[in-house]
């Protein structure tokens, strides 16, 4: 009996060694599934803060392209006044000028009328000398104001190309911006 207790004793020990040993695998493989998430965990979150970084980093180019977008919108707004305000004033001028025109039409049908009136004698030579000085005012005045008008025009188209490169300029900045997000 003392051996058959003996070798149950055993058989028991042995089972309970090899629980222990089932155990110990059991634990090994849970550790490692452990350690293998902890470490994709910590992966996940070192990516997670990259892309918050990279969100913090294009919510600031995005508020910086907008505000050159509205820059760029509002000198596109102004140049555009300062055209339209320039075409009303050259076909302001233009009207002018053909007012001009018109009077010195009238001025040549009085002069052709006077000498009719008074033949080819010395007063005739007179108006008609006083038609042309008034005419040649008429023509000086027109010359000069035609002579502004295209400057001012000049002026408004440089400055009009000047803003539309840097819309341009901005706009391809943008574009590119857009792209490699």
């Amino acid at each position: 009996m003392k051996r058959l207790l003996t070798t149950l004793l055993i058989l028991i020990s042995l089972g309970l060694c090899t629980v222990c040993l089932v155990q110990w695998q059991r634990e090994t493989r849970l550790r490692g599934h452990i350690l293998d998430l902890v470490k994709r965990l910590e992966a996940e979150n070192v990516m997670r803060i990259e892309a918050e970084r990279k969100v913090r980093e294009y919510e600031k180019e995005i508020a910086r392209l907008t505000e050159l977008r509205a820059e760029v919108e509002a000198k596109l707004v102004e140049v555009s006044r300062e055209l339209n305000h320039l075409s009303a004033d050259s076909t302001a001028r233009g009207i002018s000028i053909a007012i001009y025109m018109r009077e010195v039409a009238q001025m040549q049908h009085g002069l052709e009328a006077t000498q009719h009136a008074f033949g080819k004698g010395a007063e005739a030579i007179k108006s008609h000398n006083n038609v042309v000085s008034t005419q040649n005012n008429a023509l000086e005045k027109q010359n000069e104001l035609l002579k502004q008008l295209a400057g001012e025009r000049n002026d408004a188209i440089t400055k009009l190309n000047a803003r539309t490169r840097e819309f341009n300029e901005l706009v391809e900045k943008y574009n590119k911006l857009s792209k490699s997000k």
